[in-house]
């Protein structure tokens, strides 16, 4: 590791060691003597539980004696208790909270006559029957040492940006969180495989790929965390962090809500639906106070039209239906057990329909993803907590081209106005799976120098992948043809499949063969120890350790983790986070599987069609082409895991008004990561599967954050980043890139961003009365994207970064009316995405060639009018 990074590690084991020895013994939670409050052996437990009777953990318990005695204070455990001893008799009030509940007060607490006190808290909503309750108050939170940045249901919801009923979108307003130019998101500069991704406590990561495609209605999240740094021991593998997707369940009352119900309309030849987008989600009790459900329901219909396209061939249909259903049972008060089924179904008539890509060239893209689980929870009277769980995930993908013809790819030329013709090329078939046994049992507070809360867990997984591909060949055409008038004609080829030389109109051709049916399969096991150690109410301690092992690499990985937090005075106004810790990555089944995914062979030609072998004229027209077979090679024995050394630090301050800032600086330093390269160095088309990949992350982040009249708030913030491989290039047999591995940037490398959103409260105008202003906002340096030769050759003096994608910068403005209306509880929004009709280019033609001699820019959406209705229920 550089020296840099040594030295930065070393003055945090420094300073966490300094606060150590500046702190004063644990605090106790027992009163201090007075006159009014003599010492007396009383005792008192307070319990604390959600409104589904679950265990809330890390809750903030403030028990107050009668002026002018100062307050005590503890936090609850794991089993959601805390206890306060030597207290003395009287009347108490007692004070809970937690961010994202209400808070609880109880104002008579009679200690001495009441030993056990429980408490219930309720999850904050946006749309309630019961208008008696109290915010918690906005306050740093003392029990989180974890890097961690969140979007609550509510802001899920509320803020506006394009494609508002699809939660992915919202990730991009998460600082450290980057789509790439598919709309994948990237977590801390990592690969999307690189994210471990949970469903209510769930790995729910595509074994493939690891791309986010689990899919929930908006509505239905309690939560949407992100943890890029210092996550504890229980999560692994991943050196990206943590994505977790908490949903919600439903509670005593009965709630239905319901969003954009009506369809809209077009007029692009001819009026027309243009998009449906139905969320009906419905929650209660089926036994009160011991059965709630919870069913959220979203469609989509898009029926998009390229007006540039003949009308009988110009529209695309897209539909997908999600349903996301949860039941918790509680068998008794020490027993709680949970099922959840997700299921998702996409279907894409003409995947990619452009004027540039009319709909022959296009395949229809059907996929599905289903998702079961099932939790049970046992509380011990002793306060120990065992919790044990069953998942199965599944993962279908389907490509099928609309009809048999060659496949034809057009170079870029003046005036053409399509870049491919004939059908897809590819037709597949995969299927993903991952089976998940899990346990975690959370001990009981023990002293010794203050409190450990310590956990156990074990982790068993089960994964397979099926795949099956069938490809065509693809003709790659020379700048300039075809002629005008005339239609694109495949490059000429024997009955063998070898082109015929000359290929006078082809610049490459590419055939195909395996990708056969195959299976692989992987097993895992995993098992972690932490401890969650309070030394003081001011320094809390969590050290953990994790053992990794799976059927591919079959080595023993072992993840030392260590992070802290201290708070600075009293009111909790100032805290200091730090972490370190070693992470491995998961082993993709993507790219185990790769040498089975098919082989390619390419024949190149120059300008006259002439053979050329890997873009060198050979200069003999006469002789036959040369074929350059490209496959992929993996060695099992020789892989290892990809490790990552992982830090950060970070700063939070309450400023006057409420105002919250937050200073965060990351590091990932990640060596053995797996990439294709050619071996020693020589293009010659043959890939093995390595460990040679080194990564380098580091991001610095400031963010303000205002919350204020209970639903309104303001946040900002502004990262640089820096991610950067000696190996950038993801090779495959559908990728045709011709080079040796190189390093640069990650094609979601974004140096400066900025993001923000905000909820306020508007003018007040006639008829309308009350409005409110909703808005977001991004701000960041274009992505990286590659130049190549027509023949699938890096630009010569053009290495990976040298080109970007330019500036992109959007602001999303609407307006929205919360009213009463036969009594129901409605809210009307309308207003613009991206206001400012910026064109934020999101792909790139990088193709370099004699007629093409710079990148062209594809832009993206432009200004566009949305809006929406919500049901929100009865007042």
């Amino acid at each position: 590791m550089p020296g840099r990074s040594g030295t930065v590690r070393c003055v945090f084991v420094f300073a966490l060691s300094a606060f150590w020895a500046a702190s004063s013994p644990a605090q106790t939670t027992s009163s201090p003597p007075s006159p009014e409050h003599p010492a007396a052996a009383q005792k008192l437990t307070v319990a604390v539980t959600d409104e589904n009777g679950v265990a809330v953990a890390s809750a903030r318990v403030q028990l107050q004696p009668p002026a002018p005695t100062i307050p005590l204070r503890c936090g609850t455990d794991f089993a959601g208790r805390c206890e306060f001893t030597d207290l003395s008799s009287g009347t108490y009030e007692l004070r809970v909270e937690k961010i994202g509940f209400y808070a609880a007060v109880q104002p008579d607490v009679q200690v001495g006559v009441t030993a056990n006190v429980d408490v219930t808290l309720s999850h904050q909503q946006e749309a309630r029957e019961v208008v008696d309750v109290m915010e918690s108050a906005p306050a740093i939170d003392q029990a989180q040492i974890s890097s961690k940045e969140q979007l609550t249901g509510a802001e899920i919801v509320d803020i506006p940006y394009p494609g508002s009923h699809d939660y992915r979108n919202s990730l991009t307003f998460i600082p450290g969180v980057t789509p790439d130019a598919f709309g994948q998101p990237h977590f801390a500069g990592a690969e999307t495989y690189q994210t471990l991704l949970l469903l209510d406590g769930f790995n729910v990561t595509q074994p493939t790929n690891g791309q986010l495609v689990a899919r929930t209605s908006v509505e239905s999240f309690r939560s949407i965390d992100v943890t890029p740094s210092r996550e504890p021991a229980e999560f692994g593998k991943g050196s990206g962090g943590v994505l977790a997707l908490n949903t919600r369940m439903g509670d005593d009352h009965f709630h239905l809500t319901s969003t954009d119900f009506t369809p809209g309309l077009q007029d692009i030849h001819g009026i027309s639906i243009s998009q449906w987008v139905p969320i009906v989600t419905m929650s209660g009790p089926i036994r009160k106070g011991k059965m709630w459900f919870i069913d959220a329901l979203d469609g989509e219909y898009d029926n998009n039209i390229t007006k540039q396209l003949p009308s009988n061939s110009d529209a695309d249909q897209l539909w997908r239906v999600d349903n996301l259903a949860k039941l918790q049972s509680n068998f008794t008060t020490r027993n709680i057990v949970t099922v959840s089924f997700l299921s998702n179904y996409y279907h894409d008539q003409y995947a990619g329909l452009s004027l540039l890509q009319p709909q022959p060239t296009t395949p229809t893209d059907a996929e599905t993803a289903y998702m079961g689980s099932m939790k049970d929870q046992y509380y011990f009277r002793g306060g120990a907590l065992l919790e044990t769980g069953f998942g199965v995930n599944q993962y279908s993908v389907t490509l099928t081209p609309q009809g048999d013809a060659p496949y034809i790819q057009l170079a870029p030329s003046p005036g053409l106005n399509q870049s491919s013709a004939g059908n897809f090329y590819l037709h597949l078939n995969t299927l993903a799976r991952r089976v998940q046994g899990l346990a975690n049992l959370y001990l009981p507070p023990h002293q010794w120098h203050g409190r450990h809360d310590i956990k156990f867990g074990t982790d068993l997984d089960r994964l397979n992948y099926d795949a099956q591909f069938l490809r065509q060949p693809i003709s790659y055409l020379q700048p300039g043809q075809p002629p005008a008038g005339q239609p694109p004609e495949p490059c000429p080829s024997n009955a063998s499949g070898v082109p015929v030389v000359p290929a006078t109109t082809c610049t490459r051709y590419s055939v195909f063969s395996g990708g056969n049916y195959s299976t692989i399969y992987n097993a895992e096991a995993s098992g972690y120890a932490e401890d969650r150690w309070l030394i003081t109410n001011r320094l809390l301690v969590e050290p953990g350790l994790r053992f990794d092992w799976d059927e591919i690499i079959r080595a023993a990985l072992f993840s030392p983790r260590l992070a802290g937090t201290y708070i600075f005075d009293n009111e909790s106004n100032t805290k200091l986070s730090a972490g370190i810790g070693i992470v491995y990555d998961n082993t993709a089944l993507g790219l185990i599987h790769q040498p089975f995914d098919g082989q390619r062979t390419d024949y190149f030609f120059d300008p006259s069609g002439c053979p050329e072998n890997l873009g060198s004229s050979i200069g003999n027209c006469g002789s036959g082409p040369i074929p350059v077979p490209i496959t992929f090679t993996v060695n099992r024995n020789t892989l290892s895991a990809p490790r990552y050394l992982n830090w950060s630090i970070t700063l939070e301050k309450k400023l006057p008004q409420a105002i919250f800032l937050k200073l965060e600086f990351i590091e990932k330093r990640g060596v053995h990561g797996f990439a294709y390269n050619t071996l020693n160095g020589v293009v010659d088309g043959t890939y093995l599967l390595g460990n040679g990949r080194d990564d380098r992350y580091d991001a610095f982040t400031v963010s303000l954050r205002h919350r204020f009249l209970q639903r309104y708030e303001v946040f900002g913030a502004y990262t640089w980043s820096h991610s950067h491989t000696n190996q950038v290039f993801d090779f495959s047999v559908d990728i045709p890139l011709l080079s040796p591995q190189l390093p640069g940037p990650y094609p979601w490398d974004t140096p400066n961003r900025f993001v923000g959103y905000g909820v306020l409260p508007f003018f007040k105008v006639p008829i309308l009365h009350k409005i409110d202003l909703v808005y977001s906002a991004e701000a960041r340096t274009g992505l990286p994207f590659l130049a190549t030769t027509d023949q699938g050759e890096i630009a010569p003096g053009d290495p990976p970064g040298t080109f970007r994608l330019p500036v992109y910068y959007s602001v999303n403005l609407q307006f929205e009316k919360r009213f009463h209306l036969f009594g129901r509880y409605w809210a009307l929004r309308g207003g613009f995405d991206n206001v400012t009709n910026h064109g934020n280019a999101n792909l790139a033609n990088g193709i370099i060639d004699p007629t093409h001699r710079s990148p062209t820019f594809i832009d993206g959406n432009g200004r566009a009018f949305t809006g929406r209705i919500r049901y929100l229920g009865k007042e």
